[in-house]
C-alpha cells in the first residue's frame, strides 16, 4: 500500500459520531480562532488586493469572501480567504521539534478556506465540515510527524503539506473513494510545491507568505475534481522516485513513515495568544509578565537577553528581521517583538503593527538593547524561553516561560477566544455579532448548511455596501 493510500484511508474513515468529544470541541475552537484572524486582517492591503482580484475574476458564485456577502468562484474564495487567515500570523500551528534548530511544522487551519469554499459549493453540513477539518489535521500531522527534519531545512515552504490536506478535505466533502482521494493527493502535490524563500532566514518577508498555503490547498481540491472523473496522479507521490521524499526532503530516508497514532493530531495543535510567529510566544509572554509585574518602562531598560531554542535564535533572531519594515517581517522578529512588548506593556495586538511602530525611535532604541543566546535546554520544547532584563539602576530580573498560553497543555479558554475575536474585529463588528459567531462555531454540528455561517461573518460596512 502506498503512503498516500494509507493517508486517504485514514482521512475517509473519520466520522463525526465516532470522534471523541474533546476532538470535536477543539476543531470547532480552531475554526473560530481562524475566522477571528481573518476578520482581523480584513483591511490589510494584501488582503484587500486578493479580494479585489477575486471579485474581478468572478467565476461561479460558489463561495463567500470572509467579511463580505460577495460570492465568487471557489478557487478565488480560497485564495482571498487564506490571505486573511494567514496575514496576522495569529492562526494555529502544529509542529514537531526534530534535531536542534530543526522543526517540522505547518499551520493546519490554513486548509480551512478550502473546506469552507468547497463545503459552501456543495451545501455541506456543519458535521461534514468538522469531519473534513479533522481529516485535514490528521493528514498534515501524519506527514509532519514522519519527516526527519522538516521542510524549511531543505528550502521548501511549510505549506507543501497543503495539497494533501486539500485532497483529504475534498475526499470527505465529495464522497470520493480511497482510490480517487489517493489520486487527488498525487495530482495536487506533484504540481504544487513551494520554495521556502517566502519564510527564509536572510530574506525580508513579503505578501506571498500569506497566500502560499491557500494556493497549494486549492491544488488538492482541483486534483479531487479531476480524480472524481477518472483522472490519475502518481500514487507513490511521497515515496516514489523523484517524489516528495526524494525531491523535497532530499531522500526517501528522510520520510520515516509511522503508523496512525492512538490520538488525534488536532489535540497537539496550538493557538496563539499573540499575533507573532509561534516560537516567539514564550519569550514575549515572559517579557510581558516582567514589564507588568515590575512596572518597567522603556527608560528603565539597560539590556534584554533572550535565551531560546536554536531554531528560534536562527529563525526569529535573523539579522535580516532585526529592523522590520512590514508586518510579515515584524511578527517574526524577536528583536522587534521584545521591544514592542516593553512599549505596549505586554498588550501586543494586531493593531500594534504599523509603520509608526517600525519607525518609532523608542522601539528602535530598545531593539539595539536586545541580545539573543542559544539555550540547548529549550531545543526540544519550543516556544519555551527565558528572558533576563537588566535595568538602568542595576536590577537583574529573570523570567522563564515553558508553556505560553495557547499551547496544547495550556489552552486558551472559550472566553479568551471570544476576547481574541473582539480584539481582531477592533470595533468593526458589534459584540452581539461576535457572540453569534462564537455560538455558531461552537455548535457547528447543528448547521445543516455551512453556507449559513458565512453571512454572519460580514462586517457591517461590507454588508451595507453589497449590491
Amino acid at each position: 500500500m502506498s503512503i498516500t493510500r494509507e493517508l486517504a484511508e485514514v482521512a475517509l474513515s473519520i466520522r463525526y459520531e465516532a470522534l471523541p468529544s474533546e476532538v470535536t470541541r477543539e476543531i470547532k475552537r480552531f475554526i473560530l480562532d481562524s475566522l477571528a484572524c481573518a476578520i482581523g486582517a480584513f483591511d490589510a492591503e494584501p488582503c484587500v488586493i486578493c479580494r479585489d482580484v477575486a471579485r474581478e475574476e468572478g467565476g461561479r458564485a460558489d463561495a463567500t469572501l470572509i467579511g463580505e456577502t460577495t460570492k465568487v468562484g471557489m478557487a478565488q474564495a480560497i485564495y482571498a480567504n487564506e490571505a486573511m487567515i494567514r496575514y496576522l500570523d495569529f492562526n494555529d500551528v502544529l509542529y514537531f521539534p526534530k534535531s536542534p534548530g530543526k522543526i517540522s511544522g505547518a499551520h493546519p487551519s490554513d486548509s480551512l478556506p478550502a473546506a469552507l469554499a468547497l463545503g459552501e459549493r456543495r451545501h455541506a453540513s456543519g458535521k461534514m465540515i468538522l469531519e473534513a477539518m479533522v481529516a485535514s489535521y490528521e493528514t498534515i500531522g501524519r506527514i509532519l510527524d514522519s519527516m526527519a527534519e522538516g521542510l524549511s531545512t531543505n528550502g521548501f515552504h511549510n505549506g507543501c503539506v497543503m495539497p494533501f490536506a486539500g485532497a483529504a478535505i475534498a475526499g470527505k466533502l465529495m464522497g470520493l473513494s480511497v482510490e480517487q482521494t489517493t489520486h487527488a493527493m498525487g495530482i495536487g502535490a506533484s504540481a504544487a510545491m513551494a520554495l521556502g524563500v517566502n519564510d527564509a532566514e536572510g530574506e525580508e518577508y513579503n505578501n506571498t507568505k500569506n497566500l502560499a498555503d491557500g494556493l497549494m490547498a486549492e491544488r488538492g481540491i482541483y486534483g479531487a475534481l479531476l480524480a472524481q472523473r477518472g483522472f490519475t496522479g502518481p500514487e507513490r507521490i511521497i515515496e516514489g522516485n523523484k517524489g516528495f521524499a526524494h525531491s523535497v526532503l532530499r531522500g526517501a530516508k528522510n520520510y520515516l513513515h509511522k503508523p496512525a497514532p492512538n490520538g488525534f493530531f488536532v489535540m497537539s495543535a496550538r493557538t496563539k495568544f499573540y499575533p507573532t510567529e509561534s516560537t516567539n510566544q514564550g519569550h514575549l509572554a515572559a517579557t510581558s509578565l516582567m514589564v507588568t509585574e515590575h512596572d518597567l518602562s522603556p527608560d528603565d531598560i539597560a539590556s534584554v537577553t533572550l535565551r531560546m531554542s536554536q531554531r528560534t535564535c536562527e529563525h526569529n533572531g535573523d539579522p535580516a528581521k532585526k529592523y522590520p519594515r512590514n508586518k510579515e517581517t515584524a511578527d517574526h522578529s524577536c528583536y522587534f517583538i521584545t521591544a514592542l512588548g516593553i512599549v505596549t506593556r505586554g498588550r501586543v495586538t494586531p493593531a500594534s503593527f504599523n509603520d509608526a511602530a517600525y519607525q518609532d525611535p523608542i522601539i528602535l532604541d530598545l531593539i539595539d538593547k536586545v541580545q539573543i543566546e542559544h539555550g540547548p535546554e529549550y531545543d526540544a520544547i519550543p516556544p519555551a524561553a527565558q528572558v533576563t532584563i537588566v535595568t538602568r539602576d542595576g536590577r537583574k530580573i529573570v523570567k522563564r516561560v515553558d508553556t505560553p498560553r495557547g499551547n496544547a497543555d495550556n489552552r486558551m479558554s472559550d472566553d479568551e477566544l471570544r476576547d481574541k475575536f473582539i480584539g481582531c474585529a477592533d470595533g468593526r463588528m458589534p459584540y452581539a455579532q461576535v457572540d453569534r459567531i462564537v455560538e455558531t462555531c461552537l455548535s457547528l454540528e447543528k448547521l445543516d448548511d455551512i453556507g449559513d455561517l458565512m453571512p454572519l461573518l460580514a462586517l457591517p460596512q461590507a454588508a451595507d455596501a453589497a449590491p
